[in-house]
């Protein structure tokens, strides 16, 4: 039964929205609150206005388990120990996530609390600029809250995805009945920011490369299924966990052993399978205890010159919970003195369009005038966060004493930008997916955390560099000395594909190029579209050296994908690469206009001067059906699950990544070859058997 239930799962996970690689789809329409809801008075909706949290007795307890572990620390609905327990790792700006939390409400009113359990875990995407603060506003009101408060704030914020700011998550907290004060002040200073870090790490461990993201009883589940399919599953899981039970296995224990079982026993189908082999989640997992590699060489540093502690923090001039530690760390460095040294990582994020110009400001400070002059750059530019434009810098480069020209010269040049892209680099190998993000003597602590978490971490290192430094070690080479044998970075995911064809459109270099990009995608999918610019700016970046292979995985959300499929390798039959890219950019053109039904379709052949007869014969009689589904058969064997993915030869990219991505993947293609590491999470064939 646990076999047919995992190769169930395997099977569905085809079915695919923002799982996967990244991908999504127009946001949807606001949806208006109801009356009741929107009248200012401080009273919480009604019971019928969201779904409530079911009633949880303090006798209802169970193991948490060690594959997904779940907890009191973990907004939950339904009883500790529910049969079945979906645990969704989601982003409170995806339309997927939405759409499967939708369908996890109607089955919460199927099954009721005491056969299903769902918990939720924040899985925030970095090119949605809402989910971050969204799932640091929902923790928040969770910890002031309890749960149903959670569940009703939980419901506001995908009903209105929309209206994410911070005066929507203010008026959802208070009609979710959490004091407004309390909650500002919680949220403002990031008091729980560091649950949203702890699940994102929960989640890379796990496998969770996207969202939504389910584990159903520790069986992984991609996407946002369709009702009747996620009804099918859970009870399979149902009656795998009947005979659990009949089988002597104590409520309290149920999920924690089907979980531990199921998470870490998948099976692994032929190449022949219509399921993806699920791939390996890296084995790393960081508690706090792993020491990282951190390079500190020239990076703008303060505090003392031979310190017994190094505070690497990974900063964001634009970030409010970057501005709202600082005065924890100047407190820090007044305590520790000549123990301590601080120093600075650029890792201006996404979303954060003027971070990056305020650090090219701070850097061509200390490029003028040395590391107080950094310093005085950074306390300037976090005490002045909603004022970053131009004009605002060009006053502050003023006001520092810079040569004011040169300065500005530098911020419109971004001169010091491979320093920045450095940093960016580094925090990506360590992990630090977002800001403050910081290493003591190596070891990892995330968030806008109290004071009292550093100064515990703080005196843990000092009393093992004192030893040290008894033993013999100078101050000067304490850091050294304990960053020897540290991880250097966490493993680079990786993907073995066959060597594309003749039958595979392809641009750019030409076959045999020393870099070959495997594309696999869907003309619907709007990230899809997103990334073509950035693959004609890579391989302009490095002539005669890349080329780009095209591989169809036409998505089942897409009604038009698989015809758009066929059309352009029609396309590709009479007009060879030239005509197959001519026809894929017109019909990513057509993805915000007409769409890509039959008609849009016929035009598109007209504009190219395509043969139209042979045109609809192709596309009537489905002639290039087979190729368009030997790719998505190839995509599903190796575990690829959404749209875009990439082979760069043979590391592994998801979703709509920045240039600065690319060249890295790139530039370690070009390079000499490295082996896989064991932690490394890899995309292959499975092994005959």
């Amino acid at each position: 039964m646990r076999a047919r239930s995992a190769l169930l799962l395997l099977l569905l996970a085809l079915v695919v929205a923002c799982g996967g690689p990244p991908h999504a789809e127009p946001a949807p329409p606001r949806v208006e609150l109801a009356p009741a809801l929107v009248a200012a008075a401080p009273e919480p909706p009604s019971e019928e206005d969201a779904p409530q949290a079911a009633p949880s007795p303090v006798a209802l307890r169970a193991e948490p388990g060690t594959f997904l572990p779940v907890g009191p620390a973990d907004p939950a609905w339904g009883s500790a120990v529910a049969p079945v327990t979906i645990v969704v790792f989601g982003d409170y700006q995806c339309p997927f996530t939405r759409r499967h939390v939708t369908n996890l409400e109607e089955l919460e009113k199927r099954y009721g609390p005491e056969v299903l359990r769902v918990v939720w875990k924040d899985n925030p995407l970095p090119f949605h600029p809402r989910a971050t603060p969204a799932a640091i506003a929902a923790e928040t009101v969770f910890r002031l809250g309890g749960p149903s408060a959670f569940w009703r704030f939980h419901h506001l914020l995908f009903e209105n995805q929309k209206t994410l700011e911070d005066a929507d998550l203010a008026r959802f907290a208070q009609l979710a009945g959490v004091d407004p004060t309390s909650f500002r002040g919680a949220y403002e200073r990031g008091a729980f920011a560091a649950s949203i870090e702890e699940d994102l790490g929960e989640g890379r461990r796990v496998g969770v490369t996207g969202t939504p993201m389910s584990f159903i009883n520790g069986t992984f589940l991609s996407g946002a299924q369709p009702l009747e399919k996620l009804v099918e599953v859970i009870d399979s899981a149902r009656e795998e966990a009947r005979v659990a039970l009949r089988d002597g296995t104590p409520p309290g224990r149920l999920y924690a052993t089907l979980a531990d079982r199921n998470g870490r026993e998948r099976p692994v189908p032929t190449p022949s399978a219509a399921a993806p082999s699920a791939p390996r989640p890296p084995s790393i997992r960081d508690d706090g205890s792993v020491v990282w590699s951190v390079p500190v060489k020239g990076s703008p540093a303060k505090g003392g010159k031979a310190p017994l502690v190094t505070l690497v923090v990974f900063s964001d001039f634009q970030c409010p919970f970057c501005s709202r530690v600082k005065p924890t760390l100047d407190a820090l460095a007044t305590q520790y003195g000549d123990d301590l040294r601080l120093v600075w990582k650029d890792q201006p994020l996404p979303f954060h369009l003027r971070a990056e110009p305020a650090a090219e400001l701070a850097r061509e400070a200390r490029a003028q005038k040395g590391e107080g002059a950094f310093w005085a750059a950074a306390d300037l530019l976090f005490a002045n966060q909603q004022r970053l434009e131009d004009p605002d810098l060009e006053g502050y480069a003023r006001a520092l004493g810079l040569d004011v020209t040169r300065t500005m010269r530098a911020v419109a040049d971004k001169r010091h930008h491979a320093l920045v892209e450095a940093d960016l680099a580094l925090a990506e190998d360590l992990l630090a997916t977002g800001t403050p993000h910081f290493f003591v003597n190596g070891r990892r602590l995330a968030g806008a955390q109290p004071k009292e978490r550093f100064v515990a971490l703080i005196d843990e290192e000092l009393a093992k560099a004192a030893k040290l430094v008894a033993g013999g070690v100078p101050r000067a080479r304490v850091y050294d000395e304990l960053q020897k044998g540290a991880r250097k970075g966490a493993p680079l995911d990786r993907i073995v594909l066959p060597k594309p064809t003749a039958r595979n459109p392809g641009k750019g270099a030409k076959s045999g190029a020393k870099v070959v990009i495997q594309m696999f995608a869907d003309f619907q999918c709007p990230f899809c579209k997103r990334t073509q610019p950035v693959l004609d700016e890579v391989i302009a970046a490095y002539p005669g050296r890349v080329r780009v292979v095209f591989r169809h995985l036409p998505l089942s959300i897409h009604a038009d994908a698989p015809l758009a499929a066929e059309a352009a390798m029609e396309a590709f039959r009479q007009k060879g690469d030239a005509g197959f890219w001519a026809m894929s950019e017109l019909l990513f053109t057509s993805q915000g206009g007409a769409g890509l039904a039959r008609p849009e379709l016929d035009a598109a052949a007209r504009q190219l001067g395509l043969d139209l007869s042979a045109w609809s014969a192709a596309l009537e009689s489905h002639a290039h059906r087979a190729a368009v589904e030997a790719d998505s058969r190839l995509a599903a064997d190796v575990g690829v699950t959404g749209t875009p993915a990439f082979a760069i030869n043979d590391y592994y990219l998801s979703g709509s990544q920045p240039l600065s991505k690319w060249k890295r993947l790139v530039d370690k293609a070009l390079g000499p070859p490295e082996p896989i590491d064991p932690a490394a999470r890899v995309y292959r064939l499975a092994p005959s058997p």
